[in-house]
């Protein structure tokens, strides 16, 4: 609990603060599983590996990577849909060079009632995600918030047996804001538990990630600088974890 402050990686002084020293969550954080012949981990390359998972809990890890495969193939299908209405083709993202960095995240939110909330924390601080796509599952409790670009925070209501789908801050620079990256965040339940499984998609992390011709009229400029992936992602888990931030331990 508290060691993660997602309203730290932010950075906007409009959406005003939420909540003081950490989220009041717990994860386990798990990405590919990449062994030590893969490309990536040869190269030394950040963010590559093996997983490091509950192996002691009788078929965990069959459960975790069941759910990963089919989680990851709903995030193909999007991808493609995207391509399509860029009109860059289905294949664009798939077809980037490297391998994209999955982070899958299985997220606990304690009720308010069990936790320390008087300093104003909250479950997850207003953030928006770092790549191109999250896709999201939760158990239906409730207490994912949006905000909209012009208003104020609006509660999500998730369908049974539907996902939640984010756009993140990469799409939003490789299409010059036809896609945005909303704030969002998360209230803990009063008297229950909440649980969600997001899976964060990045792409490859050397990818020089910069405007798409086609999300350009003639003669405009792109709104956003070009972004390494892996170092921008990088960067906001820096913004976040106390573990990578000395200027943020013991806050929590």
């Amino acid at each position: 609990m508290g060691m993660e402050n997602l309203e730290g990686a932010l950075a906007n002084t409009e959406l005003g603060k939420t909540y003081g020293a950490g989220d009041v969550k717990e994860s386990i954080d798990s990405g590919t599983e990449d062994g030590p012949d893969h490309p990536e981990v040869r190269a030394g390359t950040p963010l590559h590996g093996p997983n490091q998972l509950p192996d002691w809990i009788p078929g965990f890890r069959e459960a975790w990577q069941q759910y990963f495969d089919e989680c990851y193939e709903s995030v193909l299908r999007i991808q493609r849909g995207l391509g399509i209405a860029l009109g860059v083709g289905a294949s664009f993202f798939e077809d980037q060079p490297g391998y994209p960095l999955l982070n899958l995240r299985m997220l606990h939110y304690p009720p308010e009632s069990r936790v320390n909330t008087e300093d104003g924390r909250i479950g997850c601080g207003a953030h928006t995600d770092y790549g191109t796509i999250t896709v999201l599952a939760d158990d239906g409790v409730g207490g994912l918030q949006v905000k909209p670009r012009e208003g104020d925070w609006i509660d999500i209501s998730i369908p049974d047996d539907h996902l939640v789908v984010n756009l993140a801050d990469l799409l939003a620079i490789w299409t010059n804001d036809r896609y945005v990256s909303n704030p969002h965040r998360v209230m803990n339940p009063p008297n229950t538990h909440r649980y969600s499984i997001p899976l964060f998609v990045t792409p490859p992390y050397n990818l020089k990630v910069e405007a798409i011709p086609t999300c350009l009229e003639p003669g405009e400029k792109p709104k956003y600088p070009p972004m390494i992936s892996g170092e921008y992602l990088q960067s906001r888990f820096n913004g976040t974890h106390t573990y990578r931030n000395e200027l943020m331990e013991g806050e929590g």
